[in-house]
């Protein structure tokens, strides 16, 4: 006995300690840089007053400016349902001579001012321990240039030098206050400027702060305060002559060490490099929005930070495939950076994971290759080999790379494997019309927007104006419903549409069909023609049993049973998937995707019946059914001279509709359907009589009808 009670006790020790160590092991925990931005530190939409005191602004780098401030989150995704209730933030490490605090040690967020150069840790505890991170940074001064192009060009950065001096960062300010850089709408020949433009325009700008920053050289100066003498101000600007080099010349002459940290140079993304000399450790090398969004969300005239933070974009990598190598590249900002750069051998790592798709990923800083330094403007082909004819698609050709299908529809839809439905986003293959299942019409490259000069982005970040801010700029949310800062209803995205389809368009659904394509009588909205057609597929899937336990339409190899033996549900399903995937209803294709849809209700016997190959018929007929009796199903023949609005029904033998096998328009020709001896809720029926009866009309009026008998017998 006390041997058995020895073992008891043992037991519940181990219990408890396990009960204890899924407890720690369920707490997640890292510290997390976060950019303060321009709109960031301002408060109070929508006049975005910025508070008193230093500007601060940053880019969430792991490198930056001594004198300013470094901002962290504790970052607590992964902990399920284990509540984080404390906080315990600490310096474990600093300088010598710093005298640098944290400004809060037990609030999800904190931040410090780094008093001197050199490593500080910066680490966070959760709930009493259960969960420790780190995080290091370090605080450097600006180089600045010693010539033309920036040092780091010389002899490190050649290649990427010479590039960047090609771009409008690189020569941004000069252009600014030369009156190059934006034509006063007011004032014929002269360019608009102030004062706030400096801040981004420049390296590092703090005015009170001594790093070798643009801002401070010229305060010490009086650069700052005396440059601007003489030019008059228009709509808030000051107008400077175009070309005109005056306030240039002063700052060479007054402030010759500002002249390398102006306009947009390496260290406004990298951090500052004086400590950097090679040491990979003391430069910042970050893919993050905060370091475009340090300039690019400051309202009230650059919203492009504001809208690229609502985006999916920004929040792609907290999804369950941020960090499988299986979803690179497009799960991963990093890793579809690889792919562009190396799409043979991209050479993924584990470190790609958790990164968001984010400015520098799609937009190359360095370069000014591609329109809006765009990273790249083709894709190779869609998963099925089709390639997009030259100039369909333009920029947009960049989205398609991540926002196409990643198998052959033909050949996987017609295997049973752990998932045979389509991947999500099978935009591009929308557009173009191409890679789903055409049932042999010969419509690969049926389009209805392949004339948009640069296809995604002609509609998706078309120019938004945010009300109460005047400026416009491209929609980087890119989606294309969103609702306003202080509105409370959501606001459908058609400025672009309204080009074509007229100017009184306001939504998707002021945008009319041509014809009843979902054939319910009437004729809707382009959306809601496929979103009929949809439902009609859903509900012929559902008739025939393929659906699972929520309804949809199956796609796990764990309902294969549904499906086996019959391609036309997989067809079906994969169509049915392809157009709902797309998130569009047929908005991006509406031509193509009515006409995968209605082939899909073709090949499940609902909208109308597979055609033979034979010649078209003289007459109208019905075929009696073979075999007859039958069991469990019997095939039925019939022929039309002419196109006809054609129903072929079943009922039983007290007049009530059993099933429907056609109903829709059909072309002349001789056709063949299947009736399985289910009815309308997919339930078998019971041995007995009952009568088919085909029903065609043309103009309004009957040109043939006619009922014949068959006998179903278990």
């Amino acid at each position: 006995m006390k041997r058995l009670l020895t073992i008891c006790t043992a037991l519940l020790v181990l219990s408890f300690m396990a009960g204890s160590l899924v407890d720690l092991g369920a707490q997640a925990v890292k510290v997390k840089r976060v950019a303060m931005t321009p709109g960031a530190r301002s408060t109070g939409y929508p006049s975005y007053r910025a508070p008193s005191g230093p500007y601060y602004v940053s880019s969430g780098a792991k490198v930056f400016g001594k004198g300013m401030n470094a901002y962290f989150t504790a970052d607590t995704t992964g902990s399920g349902s284990t509540a984080v209730t404390s906080y315990a933030w600490a310096l474990t490490s600093k300088p010598a001579g710093s005298a640098a605090v944290l400004d809060s040690t037990d609030k999800k967020s904190t931040s410090f001012k780094a008093d001197v150069t050199g490593q500080y840790i910066v680490q966070v505890s959760v709930n009493g321990g259960a969960k420790t991170a780190v995080d290091t940074v370090f605080a450097s001064t600006y180089l600045g240039s010693t010539g033309t192009p920036f040092s780091c060009s010389t002899p490190c950065h050649a290649a990427k030098g010479t590039e960047w001096a090609e771009t409008r960062h690189s020569k941004t300010f000069k252009e600014g206050i030369s009156g190059e850089l934006e034509q006063n709408a007011l004032v014929p020949g002269k360019g608009g400027y102030s004062k706030s433009c400096i801040k981004c325009h420049t390296v590092g700008w703090e005015s009170v702060t001594d790093n070798g920053n643009f801002g401070y050289l010229v305060n010490q100066s009086h650069w700052d305060s005396t440059w601007f003498v003489g030019y008059p101000i228009v709509g808030g600007d000051y107008t400077i002559p175009v070309g005109d080099t005056t306030a240039w010349n002063y700052l060479v002459r007054s402030t010759p060490a500002a002249v390398g940290v102006a306009n947009i140079g390496c260290e406004s993304c990298h951090g500052p490099g004086k400590d950097h000399n090679g040491d990979k450790t003391k430069i910042s090398k970050d893919l993050s929005a905060g370091v475009c969004n340090q300039c690019h969300d400051g309202p009230k005239h650059h919203m492009l930070g504001a809208y690229y933070n609502a985006s999916a974009h920004a929040i792609l990598a907290t999804g369950s495939h941020a960090n499988s190598n299986s979803c690179f590249p497009c799960h991963s900002g990093s890793a579809f950076v690889k792919f562009l750069d190396n799409k043979a051998s991209p050479g993924y790592a584990s470190a790609d994971g958790n990164q968001p798709i984010t400015c520098a990923v799609c937009h190359d800083p360095h370069s000014e290759d591609n329109p809006k330094q765009l990273r790249t403007l083709s894709v190779d082909s869609l998963m099925n080999g089709y390639k997009p004819p030259a100039g369909i698609g333009g920029a947009g050709q960049l989205c398609m790379n991540c926002h196409r299908s990643r198998y052959n529809a033909v050949t996987k839809s017609a295997k049973l494997a752990d998932h045979f439905g389509p991947h999500g986003s099978p935009q591009a293959d929308m557009f173009l019309g191409a890679n789903a299942i055409e049932y042999g019409q010969q419509i690969t490259g049926l389009g209805t927007h392949h004339g948009l000069p640069d296809g995604c982005v002609t509609c998706h970040l078309a120019e938004r104006s945010t009300p109460g801010f005047g400026n416009t700029n491209a929609n980087h949310e890119m989606s294309m419903s969103f609702t306003e800062p202080g509105a409370t209803t959501e606001t459908d995205f058609v400025v672009a549409c309204r080009e074509c389809h007229g100017k009184n368009i306001n939504s998707f659904e002021d945008i009319r069909a041509l014809y009843d394509y979902d054939g319910d009588g009437t004729i809707e909205s382009a959306t809601a023609e496929v979103q009929g057609l949809l439902d009609r597929v859903k509900a012929a899937l559902t008739a025939a049993g393929a659906v699972d336990v929520s309804g949809e339409p199956v796609t796990a190899l764990a309902d294969s049973n549904k499906v086996k033996g019959h391609p036309e549900y997989l067809r079906a399903i994969w169509n049915y998937y392809f157009v709902t995937n797309d998130k569009s209803n047929g908005i991006h294709n509406t031509a193509y995707a009515v006409a995968i849809l209605r082939g899909s209700l073709t090949d499940l016997h609902v909208l109308g019946v597979p055609r033979d190959g034979k010649d078209v018929p003289k007459d109208f007929a019905l075929d009696q059914n073979y075999p007859n009796p039958f069991n469990p199903a019997t095939e039925m023949k019939f022929s039309l001279p002419k196109s006809a609005r054609v129903r072929l029904s079943v009922y039983n033998l007290l007049g009530d509709l059993v099933a429907t096998l056609a109903d829709g328009d059909l072309a002349a020709g001789n056709y063949k359907t299947t009736w399985n001896g289910r009815d309308l809720g997919g339930n078998q029926v019971a041995s007995g009589v009952y009568f088919y009866r085909l029903e065609a009309s043309s103009n309004g009026s009957q040109d043939f009808a006619v009922t014949k008998k068959m006998v179903l017998m278990k």
